[in-house]
C-alpha cells in the first residue's frame, strides 16, 4: 500500500487516529500493543529491567497490554514468565507503569492462569484444571529441549476458590502497581475457556454440565477482580474459534460464551479482546471470530489476528470493531503509531527481534 495513502487527518488510516473511551479512558487512538510473551523474567518472576523501556517506547499506542502475566507460582507453564503475586512485583511492574504515564501512555496488566497448560518443571506440582483431560501435544521448549503436557487434577471447590481469589489479588497488586486497568486471558486454551469449553469441562457440579455452570467461572473471575477495581477497568480476551492448546469446539460451547459475552456486556466491562486466530470463517461461528463477537457484544471490541494497518483501519471504519492490537508489527516497531502518522515505512518482523529483547 503507498505510504501517501496513509493520512491521519484523511485517506485509509485516519480511522485508526479516532479517540475512543475504554470506560473513564480516553484513548487517542485506537492502536492497541497486543500481549506478547518475551520469556523475559528476574529470578522471582518480576518483569526485568529492560520491560521498562519496552513499554515506555510504545506508549504513543491508544492502550498497551501486556505480556500475559501469572497470578500465582503454582500456575506457570512456560520459561521465564513473569508474575503479579509478590510484593516486588509490585515494585517491579510499578517502575514499568510510572515510566509508561511519564510518557502519556495508558496500561492494562493481562491476568493469567494457564490451568491445565502450567507444568510440573516449573512449579513442581500437577497443573490443574476444570476436569482431567490431557492436551497430547508437545508445546513448550524449554532451553534445549521440549516439555510435554501432562495430565492435570480436576479442581475442587478449595482450588476454585483458591483460584479466584488469586485473579483478585493479582488485580488489587495491579492497582498498587497504577496500572490503569486489567485483562483477564481467557483465550487461547487456558483456564477461563478450560471451564467454558465442554471439551475440557465434564463437570457435573456447580462449575459444570450445564452452559450456565460452565459459564460461571469466567462471570466469577471477572467479578473477583470488579472486587478490586471497577468493572470499567476490567478487559476480557476470549477465543470463540477452537484452535490453541487442543482447545476442541463442542456442541453446547457457544450457549456458554454467549451467556459470558450478554453478562459481561451489562456489567460494564471495559472491552472484549478478539484471541489470536487469523480471521477466517467456522463453521460453527456461523462466520469468523470478529463476526461473531461483533453480533453479541455491545461494548468495545478489540481486533486482532491477521489485519495491516490498512485493513484494520477499513474494519474499523465499517464498525467490524472498534480497536485494533497488533503484535509482531508493534515488536519490530516501537515507534510503530507515529510510523503510521507520518507516513514513514514500517520494518518488517523478524526473530531477530525477539533476540533483543531484555
Amino acid at each position: 500500500m503507498p505510504n501517501s495513502q496513509r493520512s491521519t487527518g484523511k485517506g485509509l488510516l485516519s480511522p485508526l487516529f479516532e479517540p475512543v473511551a475504554i470506560g473513564d479512558l480516553v484513548l487517542p487512538n485506537r492502536i492497541v500493543l497486543a500481549p506478547c510473551t518475551r520469556n523475559r523474567a528476574t529470578a522471582d518472576l518480576g518483569p526485568t529491567p529492560g520491560a521498562i523501556e519496552h513499554y515506555a517506547s510504545r506508549a504513543e499506542a491508544g492502550l498497551l497490554i501486556t505480556e500475559a502475566t501469572l497470578i500465582a507460582k503454582h500456575v506457570q507453564g512456560y520459561l521465564d514468565t513473569p508474575g503479579m503475586f509478590l510484593d516486588s512485583h509490585v515494585d517491579g511492574w510499578a517502575k514499568v507503569t510510572e515510566a509508561v504515564h511519564e510518557r502519556g501512555g495508558r496500561i492494562f496488566l493481562q491476568l493469567w492462569h494457564p490451568g491445565r497448560m502450567a507444568h510440573s518443571h516449573f512449579t513442581g506440582v500437577a497443573p490443574l484444571a476444570p476436569s482431567s483431560v490431557l492436551d497430547p501435544a508437545k508445546r513448550r521448549q524449554v532451553g534445549d529441549f521440549e516439555l510435554y503436557n501432562e495430565q492435570p487434577a480436576e479442581m475442587g471447590e478449595r482450588q476454585i476458590a483458591d483460584a479466584l481469589a488469586e485473579y483478585g489479588r493479582a488485580a488489587r497488586m495491579a492497582k498498587l502497581a497504577e496500572f490503569d486497568g486489567v485483562e483477564i486471558h481467557a483465550a487461547n486454551g487456558y483456564l477461563p475457556e478450560q471451564f467454558w469449553r465442554r471439551h475440557t469441562n465434564r463437570r457435573s457440579d456447580a462449575w459444570g454440565g450445564t452452559a450456565e455452570k460452565r459459564a460461571r467461572f469466567m462471570l466469577e473471575t471477572v467479578a473477583a477482580c470488579a472486587n478490586e477495581i471497577p468493572v470499567s477497568q476490567v478487559g476480557v480476551r476470549l477465543s470463540p474459534a477452537a484452535y490453541f492448546s487442543d482447545m476442541q469446539y463442542s456442541e453446547g460451547d457457544n450457549e456458554a460464551l454467549d451467556i459470558i459475552l450478554q453478562r459481561l456486556a451489562e456489567a460494564g466491562t471495559a472491552y472484549c479482546h478478539a484471541g489470536i486466530v487469523e480471521d477466517k470463517s467456522y463453521p460453527y461461528l456461523d462466520g469468523t471470530s470478529t463476526q461473531y463477537l461483533r453480533q453479541r457484544w455491545s461494548g468495545k471490541l478489540i481486533g486482532n489476528g491477521g489485519y495491516n494497518p490498512e485493513s484494520a483501519a477499513a474494519a474499523i471504519a465499517s464498525k467490524q470493531f472498534d480497536l485494533i492490537s497488533f503484535g509482531k508489527l508493534f515488536l519490530a516497531n516501537s515507534d510503530l503509531v507515529s510510523r503510521l502518522e507520518n507516513n514513514r515505512p514500517l520494518k518488517p518482523y523478524s526473530t531477530d527481534v525477539i533476540r533483543a529483547f531484555t
